[in-house]
């Protein structure tokens, strides 16, 4: 895997994630969905895995500002795209997350 934030051996864990989880604070909260997929391309996920994104807006002042810029991530980085195989994808603002973060969760083939 080819990613200068992240370095790991994709050989040893190559299929055996079943669960993805990235609560990172970014300056571009779509690299969290680009890790993703680039991990799925590596063939690092398991067959049906789930995810879990925290994205964290770091714009804006408003529940609809914020609701907005996280479906624009989902929508620009290709979440939604078929090819890339997502199903059950859904966007929450949960009790606990701070007023601009958002919980972005599904299943990847």
């Amino acid at each position: 895997m080819n990613h200068p934030h992240k370095k790991w051996d994709g050989e040893a864990a190559a299929g055996q994630v079943k669960l993805w989880v990235s609560d990172m604070c970014l300056h571009d909260m779509g690299e969290q969905v680009d890790l993703l997929l680039l991990a799925k391309k590596e063939g690092l996920l398991a067959p049906n895995a789930f995810f879990v994104l925290m994205l964290k807006c770091v714009l804006g002042h408003s529940k609809l500002a914020y609701d907005a810029q996280v479906e624009e991530v989902v929508d620009k980085n290709g979440l939604r795209a078929p090819e890339n195989g997502v199903e059950g994808l859904e966007i929450f603002h949960l009790f606990s997350n701070r007023s601009g973060e958002r919980t972005v969760i599904g299943y990847i083939r």
